[in-house]
Formats: C-alpha cells, sequence, structure tokens
C-alpha cells in the first residue's frame, strides 16, 4: 500500500509558498506490526513538517524585515548566514542574512540579523519545558534518552545539555520572583530578604551509595523537594521551613540533585 504525505503551505493571497513531499510510505497489511506509523516513520514525519513549518515562517518574517521600519528603504546586505533552532521535531537550519542598518536608525550596531528579533532563543520552549520536565524527575541521561525515543530531537540532546537547560530555567524563575511582589511578603526580614507570608513545604532525604565491588568507595546522593503548603496532602512526612523565596527553593532543589 503506497503512501505519500506531502505539505502545502500557502500564502494569505492563496499563493502557494512550498509545496514538496514529506515521506513516501510502502506499508503491508498483512502482520501486526505493520499496522499503523513506526515510531522512525512517525518521527520522519514529524520532523519533515516542522522543518517545512519553520522554513516558512522565518522566511516570511525576513520579507517583512527587508526593509526599514522607519523609512521604508531596502536594507543593505551585509552577507548570508547560518543559524540552527532546536524544536521538540527536530533542529532546523535556517538562513539567516545580515543587512547593514539604514542611516534613519541609531547606530546602536552597524549591521544586524532580523531573524534574531525572532528567535529571541535558539531552542523552542516547548522542548525546554519538556527538557525540565523530564529532568525534574529521572535523570539527565534518562530524559535524554526518553526525548530522542519518541521524539526526533536528534544527538543534541544529552545530559550535560539538559542539565544546563534545567539550571538556566531554575536561575530565570529566581529572577523572576526576587523582585518585589505586592501583598507577597510580611513586613519582616531574616538578612535584609522579605519573607513570603504562604508557607513552603520542604522535603529533604539522603543517603550513600558504596560501591560494590570496593567497598571503601561511596558518594553521597542528596534529593529535595519543595511545594506550597496547601498543595501538601501528608504534612506530617516532611518538614515545614520558611523560604526568601520560591525561586530560591527551585534553585536549592536544582543545586541538591545528582547527575545520575
Amino acid at each position: 500500500m503506497p503512501i505519500e504525505i506531502q505539505l502545502r503551505i500557502i500564502a494569505d493571497d492563496n499563493s502557494v509558498i512550498s509545496e514538496g513531499e514529506i515521506l513516501h510510505l510502502d506499508k503491508g497489511d498483512d502482520r501486526l506490526e505493520v499496522v499503523g506509523l513506526a515510531f522512525d516513520e512517525a518521527k520522519a514525519i514529524m520532523a519533515g513538517i516542522q522543518g517545512g513549518v519553520v522554513t516558512a515562517q522565518a522566511a516570511s518574517f525576513l520579507a517583512r524585515h527587508r526593509s526599514c521600519d522607519l523609512c521604508g528603504s531596502q536594507l543593505l546586505s551585509k552577507g548570508s548566514g547560518r543559524t540552527q533552532f532546536r524544536t521538540a521535531f527536530g533542529t532546523i537550519a535556517l538562513s539567516s542574512p545580515r543587512f547593514h542598518r539604514c542611516r534613519c536608525q541609531p547606530k546602536a550596531a552597524w549591521t544586524f540579523s532580523p531573524l534574531n528579533l525572532l528567535l529571541t532563543e535558539h531552542i523552542a520552549p516547548e522542548l525546554l519545558y519538556l527538557e525540565t520536565r523530564w529532568a525534574s524527575l529521572v535523570s539527565y541521561g534518562m530524559t535524554a534518552d526518553l526525548l530522542k525515543d519518541v521524539l526526533p530531537v536528534g544527538g543534541a540532546a544529552n545530559a550535560s545539555t539538559i542539565r544546563r537547560h534545567l539550571h538556566k530555567v531554575a536561575a530565570r524563575h529566581e529572577a523572576d520572583l526576587s523582585g518585589d511582589q505586592p501583598g507577597g511578603h510580611d513586613e519582616d526580614s531574616v538578612n535584609g530578604q522579605p519573607l513570603l507570608r504562604a508557607a513552603v513545604i520542604v522535603g529533604i532525604d539522603g543517603g550513600y551509595v558504596r560501591n560494590w565491588h570496593d567497598k571503601k568507595h561511596n558518594f553521597e546522593v542528596v534529593v529535595g523537594k519543595c511545594m506550597a503548603a496547601d498543595r501538601v496532602t501528608a504534612p506530617s512526612a516532611l518538614s515545614r521551613a520558611r523560604m526568601s523565596s520560591p525561586g530560591a527553593a527551585s534553585a536549592r532543589f536544582c543545586a541538591l540533585r545528582t547527575c545520575r
């Protein structure tokens, strides 16, 4: 049974921007294991669709920013360039040309790449969410293996990269929550840091893992978890503590976490 999957992208004026084949399959129907899409086939389809969609979106954005935003003059090209954008459905290589700034604009920099205005990060928020969510539940290595098993993320998903992303997200939350929160703090403070009115439940435990073959060598594993008091079903199982901010709790949890 031949199956052909195509992607067709249409502009607002109904003109065809791009059209092409994503994947061609020749599926049988005589065995249980050939019914439906296999993992590799599904990942190839998702990667193909994602590549076509992201490429078309980037090209449309570049076309709108080919002229000066103030006077409408055509910008002079500085040269071509390439960039990569990591998504949950594959890493997309994109054209990222540089242009000279128009004379009517302030010269913060002589040249710029318009695509950097769109891709403020080189990783999609959805992929970052999946990495941090699963890395908070299992080890970094297992998270990388899981993502590579079910998504076309390629070899870019590895334990060290996921660990770096997790700590970056924790630091971002810490920065977001470190400012003044109207009505959210007590007037009292400890070491100059305001206290939150809401209680935070913190649970910390640890143990030693001993080398089976060499009993003299071992290492300590410390784990922790924190949550709002109103989300705890069994308060007696955890120790109560008041912390300077939820961001500090999340950063502390990341610091306690051991890379396995």
